[in-house]
């Protein structure tokens, strides 16, 4: 409210500001009423986010198990740092014997050797340089070139080669190297016009190009890489050395790092439930928000995800989510039982696997959450994204009622100072004339 003129009542002796805040607070009812619905309203919108950014949480934990990849856990032990080993959620448990008679490598071709790397050769012609069955790369080079500046011109050529100056202590080579492994990727070298700086020397090319080679139970397996993929489904192997002996190579199903996704779903749902109850109410426990207390959006959401984790899913012993170990309890939280689990993927890995992610004839459990999660947080079709829209518009209806609330006060508060202000003018002219009619008589009298 605009405060009252602080000079007020001078004439007539009362409080008129007093009198007229007190006039206007008690007529503030309906402006304090709105405020405070409008504060409501505002932190219930508030709460609704808070719940919506859990339910984000909870969505991205089921993500991440909603494809047989992200279920399937695997993990890869070797007996030799020779061969390391990792999985992917595709892998099968399976042992095997290994060794690596040959590693990957590219091919390294040294020039003749040089005096100086800045000074010019006096050699001219063309450098041509073909990788594989690829395009070759023609390099003009002329009689003052440096073996510094050809080395810049080749790796300039944009061909998968590199150039570098070796310096022994005495004299400087040219490098050329392979930028890929593999047979396939060898260097085919052409000096023409003059130009010889002794790159087709069969003794210059010092490592050939040449592909990996593992033998995997008996069968050779060849890779242009050290990363052999393929050839065990789901698993990578990665080489490091050549062997002298058998690496022993395992992979099992690793029910410890699926605990850990499904935990991470447990931990996201309890956080939903929680601030849903918190803020709706639940038991004899009052909402914290009078403008949530059971609202049905928020009952709707516990309502379709503890249903949907209830979902059966396929036949067979495991078909349902409780089946391994992941239940609902009697408060309503989700919990995880990770020696259930662990005992379900032992016996039958497949099937946990077809009851998170389906298999193609089944739809998967977290396929079925993932729905049921977007039916509340989907952009503009949203249930909850439309109770949160709807809470919007209230509030910024109430504030164009507040404001209007705000003016008709603000108009009754001027009314009356006007109207005190025109009675203690009044009061005062009243007092002067009876001061000087008291003078006037009073003095006759005398």
């Amino acid at each position: 409210m605009t405060a009252a003129n602080s000079l007020g009542g001078v004439g007539s002796g009362i409080d008129t500001t007093a009198l007229i805040t007190g006039l206007v607070n008690a007529d503030s009812g309906t402006l304090d009423a709105l405020k405070k619905k409008q504060s409501s309203t505002s932190s219930a919108i508030s709460t609704l986010s808070d719940i919506s950014s859990s339910l984000g949480s909870l969505q991205s934990a089921v993500a991440a198990l909603s494809t047989s990849d992200g279920v399937g856990s695997y993990t890869g032990t070797s007996s030799s740092p020779a061969i390391a080993i990792s999985t992917t959620g595709n892998a099968q448990s399976g042992a095997y014997s290994m060794s690596v008679t040959q590693l990957a490598q590219s091919q390294r071709t040294y020039s003749n050797s040089f005096l100086w790397a800045n000074q010019a050769l006096g050699s001219s012609g063309t450098l041509s340089l073909q990788v594989g069955s690829g395009a070759a790369a023609s390099i003009s080079i002329g009689s003052s070139d440096t073996l510094d500046q050809i080395v810049g011109k080749i790796n300039a050529s944009g061909t998968r080669v590199g150039a570098s100056v070796l310096y022994d202590g005495s004299e400087y080579r040219l490098q050329l190297r392979g930028l890929d492994t593999g047979k396939d990727n060898a260097i085919t070298i052409g000096q023409s016009g003059g130009l010889d700086l002794g790159l087709n020397v069969p003794a210059n090319t010092v490592q050939k190009a040449q592909d990996s080679i593992v033998k995997i139970d008996g069968f050779d397996v060849q890779r242009s890489t050290n990363q052999v993929v393929g050839a065990i489904s789901g698993v990578t192997l990665a080489l490091t050395a050549v062997t002298t002996a058998p690496v022993d190579v395992t992979v099992a199903s690793d029910s410890h790092s699926l605990a850990t996704k499904i935990q991470s779903i447990v931990t996201a749902y309890n956080s939903v439930l929680s601030k849903v109850n918190t803020a709706a109410g639940h038991g004899t426990t009052k909402a914290t928000n009078s403008e949530l207390a059971s609202d049905s959006t928020l009952r709707g959401i516990v309502n379709r995800l503890s249903t949907t984790l209830q979902t059966v899913s396929g036949t067979g012993k495991y078909n349902s989510l409780g089946s391994v170990g992941l239940s609902l309890q009697k408060d309503g939280t989700l919990a995880l039982d990770s020696t259930k689990l662990a005992a379900a993927v032992t016996a039958d890995a497949a099937a946990v696997s077809a009851l998170f992610a389906g298999n193609g004839t089944s739809t998967g459990v977290m396929s079925s959450l993932s729905k049921a999660i977007k039916t509340y947080t989907q952009t503009g079709t949203g249930l909850l994204v439309q109770h949160t829209s709807d809470l919007q518009s209230r509030v910024t209806s109430m504030t164009d009622s507040i404001n209007r609330e705000q003016d008709r006060l603000t108009r009754y508060q001027t009314q009356l100072q006007k109207t005190f202000s025109a009675m203690d003018t009044k009061v005062t002219s009243n007092n002067s004339d009876m001061g000087y009619l008291a003078k006037l008589y009073g003095t006759s009298t005398g």
